[in-house]
């Protein structure tokens, strides 16, 4: 019976001698991406500190102000008698 090359690395190997070198070099990128992506995670995981969180927070606050007042839809006419509002 003839065997699976894509299964036996012998047989790829016979049909393909630079089978090795690219899985080689495939599970070496796998291996940096991996680590790459555990160093970037545990980046974002760390804690922060409270001036940072202060800031975040603030800006937060601020961006939402700004959403509100955006949307304030009083100032129109159909928006007015839609919502109810007498002036």
């Amino acid at each position: 019976m003839k065997k699976n090359p894509l299964k036996n690395l012998n047989t790829m190997l016979k049909l393909n001698p630079y089978a090795k070198t690219a899985r080689r070099m495939a599970l070496l990128a796998e291996e940096q991406r991996v680590k790459a992506k555990k160093e970037k995670l545990d980046k974002k995981r760390k804690q922060i500190s409270k001036e940072e969180a202060t800031t975040i927070k603030g800006s937060g606050k601020a961006w939402y102000q700004t959403m509100i007042s955006d949307s304030d839809y009083t100032e129109f006419e159909n928006f007015t008698k839609w919502l109810g509002v007498s002036q």
